[in-house]
């Protein structure tokens, strides 16, 4: 029996189960493969209105870019975002985990229901709460600030302040799922295991540090993962509370695209950018993964 005939018997046998994942295969193909593909070969063109004007111009976009003291800001601002946010997000979430762990049931739900809204809500609607937060004339933070003697501080139209707010209102919404993973991961962990370590004299710490957190490390890897690619992709804040301002100090490559492509109009640039962002996260994916790997062994 050659092999084609092998595989052609195997599909025969599996039908119903291929048709059943077909259409997610479809799905990816036609939504993200596709688009990926052709935004990689518009990467190579120099396009505006009429993407079917375009001309080809090899790397020169990449070249420009290698230039582009725009570009490397909002580039140094995205990396600042992951390396703040992520860590964050991770440490914060798996501490309030730890605390709503022990509680009832009801209260387990209640805690977890309060902390996953504002991930439903967005960070759209978020943005729009944080603005008047930050607001410098009749924010609530400059407002709280006052009534301990400090002066009011221009939260969204200074440099440094522009990017602490980002990060604030990011870390709002995004600590509800990380929550919720960790609460399900440590719900998997045997109760014979942390009861023995509990015969054996281990306190509630040393049960967290030499038990739990061990035993979460998949978890652990799969919530930084995704809140990488998450904070990598960070743009609506952005687009909401500070619009990339002041001088750029809160741009971040997401944004830099949709400047570049809907508001300039040089798709082809943006595409580049695209690929390039494409390939960081890539790197600091396989880098987190590698990482993992290397520490389990």
């Amino acid at each position: 029996m050659t092999k084609f005939n092998v595989i052609a018997r195997q599909l025969r046998k599996s039908w119903s189960g291929y048709l059943f994942i077909a259409p997610g295969y479809i799905a990816f193909i036609a939504f993200m493969l596709i688009p990926i593909l052709f935004a990689i070969s518009l990467s190579f063109y120099k396009s505006s209105f009429d993407i079917n004007a375009r001309q080809f111009v090899g790397f020169a976009q990449y070249i420009q870019l290698s230039k582009d003291l725009v570009f490397k800001q909002a580039l140094t601002n995205t990396i600042k975002y992951a390396f703040v946010i992520v860590p964050s997000t991770v440490f914060i979430s798996l501490i309030i985990a730890l605390l709503i762990e022990p509680l009832g049931p009801r209260m387990q739900a209640f805690f977890r229901g309060a902390f996953y809204i504002p991930g439903v809500a967005g960070g759209v609607v978020l943005s729009v709460v944080y603005l008047w937060i930050f607001n410098p004339t009749y924010g609530l933070l400059n407002y709280l600030l006052g009534l301990v003697g400090i002066k009011p501080i221009l939260w969204l139209a200074t440099a440094p302040h522009s990017f602490e707010a980002v990060c604030a209102v990011v870390l709002t919404f995004t600590i509800g799922q990380p929550i919720i993973l960790f609460l399900a991961g440590l719900a998997g962990i045997s109760q014979d295991v942390l009861d023995a370590a509990t015969v054996d004299g281990a306190n509630s710490l040393q049960k967290v540090f030499y038990i739990r957190l061990p035993l979460l490390r998949p978890v652990l890897l799969f919530v930084l993962a995704t809140q990488t690619i998450q904070v990598f992709q960070l743009w609506e804040v952005i687009y909401m509370v500070t619009g990339g301002g002041p001088f750029n100090s809160s741009t971040s490559l997401v944004y830099l695209i949709y400047q570049t492509a809907f508001i300039g109009a040089n798709y082809g640039k943006a595409s580049a950018i695209g690929v390039i962002l494409m390939v960081i996260i890539m790197i600091f994916t396989l880098l987190q993964l590698r990482f993992w790997k290397e520490s389990d062994v």
